[in-house]
């Protein structure tokens, strides 16, 4: 479970809601459960592979089915949408063609129609939010989307999410970056109204620390403590590097882009050799510092390092090689293009 969760804080109550859903008496929360299942057994048994994801894609039909079709009428069947939806994505980010931006996109979509306030809803049902949250936000950011929800976690900063650790609010900025991102590359609005909306975001990435409860030292152990922070430093310097190439091109001002590449490289790099492990939910941030590498044993260095790095599924692993070489390559080729345009360069 460490590929999903922040810490082993969380293994126990992640694991009872997991089983928990095996014996629920709805069919489409078992088919859900199961459909994870399958894969992950399958993620981690190369043998079993090919019939854990048969077995899984029988199950996952049923629950996109049910998904397609689902009301949200109380508080409770927000919390099921949610659960269907996380389980959607989990099974899509471990088979090929599996369309994670969809699920989380259509689950939210699902969900905003309803009004509700979000920042009312218990921390548990906060952390399913954040994980479909993060996983539409990740895929807005590379391909210049605007998110469905933007997040207002106000009074509730210092929360410790599960996947996410002390890094929701974060991702209030990260929608503002994808808001002003899909503005360029769609022509919405003037230059300097971008500049000014794009300055006013850069203050706020750079001004964002993550809030920590008062009993942080005491509830977590150093590894988390270590994992927490890390994560919460290399998504903030993802988005400044995001910032920064939204501003200037590829081939341009690169020393600047380099400078904050290193940074988050290197932070990866200790807390692999700290804790051992890698942190969740950071895969973006380590595919935006890839980017800028150039060199050919930095990059080979880079690619090795992944396989530490990207460890939610063999597919995720995939698909992080497989973009990282789609930008090397425009790169090598001379292309020079900013980031709204990085759609054009990373297929689908």
């Amino acid at each position: 479970m460490d590929k999903f969760l922040i810490g082993p804080t969380f293994h126990e109550t992640h694991h009872i809601s997991f089983v928990s859903r095996l014996v629920q008496p709805t069919p489409v929360l078992r088919d859900a459960a199961v459909a994870c299942a399958a894969v992950l057994f399958g993620d981690q048994l190369a043998e079993y592979a090919k019939p854990s994801v048969e077995v899984g894609h029988k199950r996952a039909a049923s629950v996109v089915s049910a998904l397609r079709s689902f009301n949200i009428s109380s508080e409770q069947d927000l919390v099921v949408a949610l659960i269907l939806g996380v389980s959607m994505v989990t099974f899509a980010m471990h088979v090929q063609k599996g369309n994670a931006y969809l699920i989380s996109h259509y689950t939210l979509s699902l969900i905003k129609t309803q009004n509700a306030d979000l920042s009312a809803l218990d921390s548990s049902t906060i952390d399913l939010l954040m994980c479909l949250i993060s996983t539409e936000t990740f895929e807005c950011l590379l391909r210049s989307y605007k998110p469905t929800i933007r997040i207002d976690l106000r009074g509730r900063e210092n929360r410790v999410d599960r996947y996410v650790g002390l890094s929701a609010p974060i991702f209030a900025h990260f929608y503002d970056i994808c808001e002003v991102s899909s503005s360029i590359r769609h022509s919405e609005v003037t230059r300097p109204e971008i500049l000014r909306h794009l300055e006013t975001v850069h203050d706020g990435v750079c001004h964002w620390q993550p809030l920590t409860p008062v009993d942080f030292l005491e509830r977590f152990t150093k590894a988390e403590v270590v994992n927490m922070m890390a994560q919460a430093k290399v998504l903030r310097l993802a988005a400044m590097l995001i910032i920064h190439r939204i501003y200037h091109p590829y081939g341009q001002s690169d020393k600047e882009g380099l400078m904050l590449s290193k940074a988050i490289i290197s932070e990866f790099e200790r807390v692999l050799q700290l804790s051992q492990r890698s942190i969740p939910c950071t895969a973006l941030a380590y595919l935006v510092a890839c980017f800028e590498i150039s060199g050919m044993e930095e990059r080979s260095s880079a690619i090795e390092r992944s396989e530490k790095v990207v460890t939610f599924s063999k597919q995720a692993q995939l698909n992080f090689k497989t973009k990282v070489n789609l930008v090397w390559n425009a790169k090598d080729h001379g292309c020079q293009f900013y980031w709204f345009q990085l759609d054009d360069y990373i297929g689908t």
